[in-house]
């Protein structure tokens, strides 16, 4: 009886062993983890700027969210260090590397035919390559909107225009200015200045109370963390100032009649997923939805005013006002 017993438990194991080892057999393989895509951006500037920088950060972080990459970044990446940035990121293996402005065209350019493979892209910049997308602000439309706007609130009919650097795209937003600032039957006289710097304050202010000191009453920007030096001047001498990306009303409460609207967050988002294809060009405009070009107001412009630069407004979108942004056919 007993040598039956253990016969019989000598059986079940077996038995328990033959069919686990029949189950193992039979369970499928896991699935391989997907290789998410990854993507560098290397920033002139800081990300917590509260300017372009930042707001291009807030796109790529956006970006990883929705289409799931795996990110890197660089800030305060200098003309000195960009192909050395560029060249680091692509050995690295990264999929899609990305400069934040038309500053690195020339670098993207390089690097990108030395990595023919990797897909490049850049904002406002046009640089060369099938393998590099192109996305490019609207700052012609945001700069004919603030244009409009000094046009009906000067009251010197003399209004000035001050940009970071003497770049193409930002030479074409200055020529929209001038265009919409003369466009509302008055007689303006334009001023177009450039302080050599995105980010320094004291230049930027120096520079809006000399063009306030020269008869300007109406100051428009497009700068980083500078505009609050300009902004800081057209409040300090009781003009006014338009400014750029958001809301501006924070940095001169007295001053700001309004804001260029358009986030840069947009370009880096598009670029980061993907979604403007190889060797092509894409605008951020007033037909863009969420991030698109728009003209916010403060209550220091007059209702009827506002109603005018409105009225603007819709005709762009509806194309009936056609503005072209720089590179735009």
């Amino acid at each position: 009886m007993k040598k039956h017993f253990v016969l019989i438990a000598l059986l079940l194991v077996l038995g328990m062993v033959l069919s686990a080892c029949g189950q193992a057999a039979t369970e499928a393989p896991a699935e391989p983890a997907e290789k998410k895509t990854r993507v560098a951006v290397a920033f002139p500037g800081v990300v917590s700027d509260q300017s372009w920088n930042q707001f291009g950060y807030e796109g790529l972080l956006e970006a990883q969210k929705d289409c799931d990459l795996e990110i890197a970044y660089s800030e305060d990446v200098f003309q000195d260090e960009q192909l050395e940035t560029f060249r680091n990121y692509a050995a690295e293996g990264y999929d899609i590397i990305i400069g934040h402005g038309g500053e690195y065209a020339d670098a993207i350019s390089t690097v990108a035919a030395e990595y023919p493979d990797i897909w490049f892209g850049d904002t406002n910049g046009i640089p060369e390559g099938d393998n590099v997308s192109k996305m490019i602000i609207g700052y012609g439309q945001m700069a004919y909107l603030a244009g409009v706007l000094a046009c009906e609130m000067t009251q010197a009919n003399h209004v000035a225009f001050v940009g970071g650097e003497s770049i193409p795209v930002l030479e074409h937003g200055a020529e929209k200015f001038t265009e919409a600032a003369q466009s509302c039957g008055k007689d303006v006289e334009v001023d177009v200045v450039y302080t050599g710097s995105w980010a320094d304050v004291n230049k930027a202010y120096e520079a809006g109370l000399g063009l306030i000191a020269d008869g300007a009453d109406v100051l428009f920007h497009i700068l980083d963390t500078a505009d609050a030096g300009l902004i800081a001047a057209a409040e300090d001498s009781g003009k006014y100032a338009i400014g750029l990306y958001r809301d501006s009303s924070d940095l001169g409460p007295n001053a700001v009649i309004g804001s260029a609207i358009g986030s840069p967050g947009g370009l880096i988002y598009e670029l980061a997923c993907g979604h403007v294809p190889m060797g092509e060009k894409a605008y951020l405009t007033v037909h863009t939805p969420k991030w698109g070009v728009n003209i916010h107001m403060t209550d220091l412009t007059p209702p009827d005013v506002q109603e005018r630069v409105k009225a603007v407004y819709e005709k762009m979108v509806s194309g009936e006002l056609v503005v072209k942004n720089f590179g735009e056919e």
